[in-house]
């Protein structure tokens, strides 16, 4: 039970000898039903431990029958998942804080089963990610320009492998997700994967980041209504459990049930930092989730605003590399703290991966999404650890001299800092990276489907933003 047990051993594995243990297990969240199992996952964490305890209970778990089926190492941190009756177990070492955490996952299909891998040289010679355009309003605009039935908020990410499956990356809010807009999104799926009328596009992975509504309409329309056109293979969320968090969207449980009722057989994986797979031809590395910020002694979640329990993840494809960061790094004071909770989170997340002072090599990208639709002040260093040479906001589209909102300000001038040469926004186009297997990049773009006419109209009143006229 989830009750104070002054660091007494409560999972069913066998206990972890070294560090002192937490006071309580914690809930680590749902499935791939987004709701109370009757079998809940739970985690144990321990501190003050150190490499040699957590390799002597790898060794421990191995002579108890444990089937060790994925082992990862980055930086100082070490990962290793095993399978046993009833669970996988995934366990975890992060050097620079001396803590292990210890995951009985009941919800997930063992890593090793969940991904595929495309044989090298097979498949198109190219793989796209495409920022996939939407109707937006910018954030602190004027009572008198504001197109009021739109948001400043939404994010839609589609990646094309080289066997022409597609990724989704959560989809955007439902002002966004039209009766006029999702058939135009269909049949955006079906020109960029070349599938025939009358047959089912495949979807290697559906993944979402965290549970707000602006982060998932498209998908669930799609599903919704157009779940004949769409044969979807896998699921991939790590959704908090809502006892431990407030600020999610009441209908996400409706979208668990709902893809629970239309893809029974599909694969599902509730992603923990340090994780790795394939699908098809690209890897992607789970960073960051947000049991990395439940505190090590008393098992409690440390933050409350839902968009900093975002996975952070890390795709690489022919050597290059795009970071996902979704909402994290929302400014919020939590009473409870003294440090802005997206400052803390910014502090844990960097400090994981510091490879000599000033560095984050396992973190630096080629292609960076800017969190929280550049709405963010409290952060700056994501930025200078990623160094991406392309940022795409998933936000309105504006001149930079038009911006309202001091914000924006900010986070254009980290990334120009970092070294962006060109940032790329989602509300007048859809815009997309084109990766070859020698590394090239090529961008390209189109312009919006399925907007409203009031809303290119609104959309015209706006000069597009263009880093070069930038005035530093």
């Amino acid at each position: 039970m989830n009750q104070s047990t002054n660091g007494q051993w409560l999972l069913k594995a066998p206990a972890y000898d070294g560090g002192v243990l937490s006071e309580k297990d914690f809930n680590i969240g749902y499935g791939k039903s987004i709701q109370e199992d009757t079998q809940i996952s739970r985690m144990q964490l321990v501190a003050d431990t150190n490499e040699v305890e957590y390799l002597a209970y790898l060794a421990k778990l191995e002579k108890a029958g444990y089937k060790k089926i994925f082992e990862n190492r980055v930086e100082q941190n070490q990962f290793a998942q095993f399978v046993c009756d009833d669970c996988t177990l995934y366990v975890y070492f992060v050097g620079r804080y001396a803590e292990v955490r210890v995951i009985e996952d009941r919800v997930s299909t063992p890593i090793d089963q969940f991904g595929y891998a495309l044989p090298e040289g097979e498949g198109r010679d190219t793989t796209v990610i495409y920022q996939y355009g939407m109707m937006y309003v910018p954030e602190q605009i004027e009572p008198g320009r504001f197109l009021r039935k739109h948001q400043a908020a939404g994010m839609f990410y589609i990646i094309r492998l080289a066997d022409s499956r597609l990724i989704l990356i959560d989809g955007g809010w439902e002002s966004q997700s039209t009766e006029k807009s999702v058939p135009e999104a269909l049949k955006f799926l079906y020109e960029i994967s070349g599938t025939p009328a009358g047959e089912k596009v495949k979807i290697a992975a559906v993944i979402i980041t965290h549970p707000h509504g602006d982060h998932k309409q498209f998908t669930h329309d799609l599903i919704k209504h157009h779940s004949d056109c769409l044969d979807i293979e896998r699921f991939c969320y790590n959704i908090a459990s809502f006892q431990n968090i407030g600020g999610h969207n009441p209908t996400y449980p409706d979208f668990g049930a709902l893809v629970c009722e239309k893809y029974p057989n599909a694969l599902f994986l509730k992603p923990h930092t340090g994780q790795s797979f394939m699908l098809g031809d690209m890897k992607i590395d789970v960073m960051f989730t947000h049991e990395d910020m439940v505190t090590a002694d008393k098992a409690v979640l440390s933050i409350r605003e839902v968009n900093n329990t975002s996975v952070i993840m890390k795709f690489t494809i022919h050597g290059k590399k795009f970071m996902l960061l979704g909402d994290t790094g929302t400014n919020v004071q939590n009473d409870a703290y003294p440090i802005v909770e997206s400052i803390r989170l910014e502090t844990r997340f960097l400090g994981m991966y510091r490879d000599k002072p000033g560095s984050y090599a396992p973190l630096v990208s080629d292609m960076v999404q800017v969190a929280h639709h550049a709405i963010n002040y409290k952060i700056g260093d994501y930025y200078h650890a990623i160094r991406a040479r392309y940022a795409m906001i998933p936000g309105f589209d504006m001149a930079y001299e038009e911006q309202p909102s001091s914000y924006f300000y900010r986070v254009i001038h980290q990334l120009i800092t970092a070294g962006a040469e060109d940032v790329l926004m989602a509300a007048r186009k859809t815009h997309w990276f084109e990766i070859h297997r020698d590394g090239e990049i090529t961008l390209g773009n189109e312009p919006l489907r399925g907007a409203d006419e009031d809303y290119l109209e609104y959309l015209e009143t706006f000069h597009p933003f263009d880093i070069k006229q930038i005035p530093f």
